[in-house]
């Protein structure tokens, strides 16, 4: 049985970030940087890329600010030192580059199709409302939701429960009818379960490393799990998936975690029957005692 609802985050669960951001780097790499070592120079940008994305969303530095940021303290890293000019020029080469290579993640087409008019879906996304609505007319996918809620639109961020609960309230959904599958353990599995959503993780991390490059596995890596301890937020055993195909592995699992979630929820209004029907016994037991002692 499907959720009556599923949410979805965009880059790297709909929309193959990783794939995108490796063909723009290695452009980047070979005109600016080929002294040095790729895989490192990968690692490197992945980790100040989410440091300088984060104080985008926090309002501290304006998207172009934060991309010419990026690139200073890339080059930095590696002594080499670029002037604000050159940081703009490579900054744009790079976004060029990342535009130009847009593809959805293996499976994620065949997904929404086969969910269309059997799930009602969103999508729950950080970033800015004109970089995520490009994205999405540009993959052609905008039509598969009936919500898009973006941090720089509503003000709030993942892994904040409201962001999940706006884009419930804009579906008129219950949080027990709905699913949530994204590739970031924080913002998308921890952020979905606070709202009391059932949450896919969809751990890409295992799949992109399997024959392929550290540089890919860097660019991805940094989405996981500090430690798995912080699972302690999920009420259900967390399903995870490492790719969007075969398709009927991915429904199998949205499905899974859906039935969990209803079994919980259902568990969970029994107890709340039974403890209610108690106080009912224990007040008319009072009641009675009261009457005796009158």
């Amino acid at each position: 049985m499907l959720p009556p609802f599923t949410l979805f985050d965009l880059d790297d669960t709909l929309f193959d970030h990783a794939r995108a951001s490796r063909i723009a780097l290695e452009v980047v790499h070979a005109s600016h940087a080929t002294d040095l070592d790729f895989d490192e120079f990968a690692a490197e940008h992945a980790r100040v890329l989410e440091i300088y994305h984060a104080r985008f969303l926090t309002g501290e530095l304006t998207l172009d600010e934060a991309r010419a940021a990026r690139m200073t303290e890339l080059f930095a890293i590696f002594e080499k030192s670029i002037d604000s000019a050159a940081a703009l020029d490579i900054s744009a080469a790079y976004r060029r580059e990342h535009q130009g290579n847009r593809a959805l993640v293996s499976g994620a087409r065949e997904l929404l199709e086969a969910l269309r008019g059997k799930s009602r879906m969103g999508i729950i996304t950080n970033n800015s409302v004109a970089e995520q609505i490009e994205k999405l007319r540009a993959l052609d996918i905008a039509h598969f939701f009936e919500v898009i809620v973006i941090s720089e639109d509503v003000g709030v961020t993942k892994p904040d429960a409201r962001i999940f609960e706006i884009a419930l309230e804009r579906l008129g959904a219950a949080a027990h009818d709905a699913v949530m599958i994204g590739d970031s353990f924080i913002n998308d599995v921890q952020g979905a379960s606070r709202a009391g959503i059932a949450p896919v993780w969809l751990n890409r991390v295992h799949a992109e490393t399997q024959d392929k490059t550290p540089a890919l596995a860097g660019l991805v890596e940094h989405k996981g799990p500090e430690s798995h301890a912080s699972a302690r937020v999920l009420k259900n055993k967390l399903i995870t998936i490492a790719t969007l195909d075969p398709l009927t592995a991915t429904l199998a699992a949205i499905e899974n975690a859906y039935l969990s979630q209803r079994h919980n929820y259902a568990s969970a209004d029994s107890r709340d029957y039974v403890h209610a029907q108690d106080n009912t016994h224990k007040e008319n037991n009072n009641a009675g005692m009261e009457t005796l002692a009158t």
